[in-house]
């Protein structure tokens, strides 16, 4: 089957614009880097966030977008604060891999502070097998990812692989600060915003130097899989060259 425009290897799917930049910037950069396509769906415009407006964060998207040299991006236009696991959004997600065809899918962790994020979660857990299933969603062919992968987020977590993002640590940053309305801006009156503190994206910076530093590292971004992940050179994973003379 010949790929389509849109096909990407790796496809991040995040609840809201920024989701994907700051929980997974970097692996995005080092895959592209390495010469694989790759995607970002955002299931909601971020309309129920405190700061910005749609309009702005679609602006932001699209300029986060290019630093981080993604080949395709799109929204599904999820109602903001009401993502859910339901029948129809799971024919929406199983259409949306089927017509991207990635190897691995990322999202977001199991465990979290806002409800979009578990929902988005659970969606892609309960979306993959079905992605397979000719029969399910009649009409796209089936497809079925080899790896989805969970990224990090408010809660701790002990992750089964480090991806190190030194090299690109600093255009993370930058594609992280493209959403001007949403970080070190003025702080709302009335109940603060946690991400519109000056310390929280030092929090991000320092997130990323510990899970670099368990693998001698300066920044690292830590992933999960419910599953094992298929490893066919176990010594090539650490990046050393054969031996040419013994």
């Amino acid at each position: 089957m010949q790929r389509s425009d849109s096909a990407c290897d790796l496809v991040v799917f995040s609840a809201h614009p920024d989701d994907a930049e700051l929980c997974c910037g970097g692996l995005l950069l080092s895959s592209a880097a390495a010469g694989w396509r790759t995607g970002v769906v955002d299931l909601t415009r971020g309309e129920a966030g405190s700061l910005g407006t749609p309009e702005i964060r679609l602006i932001e998207a699209e300029r986060a977008s290019k630093i981080l040299g993604l080949a395709h991006r799109r929204n599904l236009g999820l109602a903001d604060g009401h993502v859910r696991d339901t029948d129809a959004n799971r024919r929406l997600i199983v259409r949306t891999i089927r017509e991207l065809r990635p190897q691995v899918v990322v999202g977001p962790p199991m465990e979290d502070h806002h409800p979009d994020h578990l929902a988005t979660g659970e969606l892609l857990r309960q979306s993959l097998f079905l992605c397979g299933v000719r029969k399910y969603a009649p009409g796209t062919p089936p497809w079925r990812p080899k790896a989805l992968l969970h990224h990090f987020g408010s809660r701790p977590m002990a992750p089964q692989l480090v991806v190190d993002i030194s090299e690109f640590f600093e255009r993370r940053m930058e594609a992280v600060r493209a959403y001007g309305s949403q970080f070190g801006v003025e702080q709302p009156p009335g109940f603060p915003v946690r991400l519109a503190s000056s310390r929280f994206l030092r929090s991000i910076e320092a997130t990323l130097a510990y899970y670099g530093s368990l693998i001698g590292v300066a920044y690292g971004e830590p992933f999960n899989s419910e599953l094992p992940l298929p490893v066919g050179d176990l010594v090539g994973l650490f990046g050393n060259e054969p031996w040419k003379d013994r």
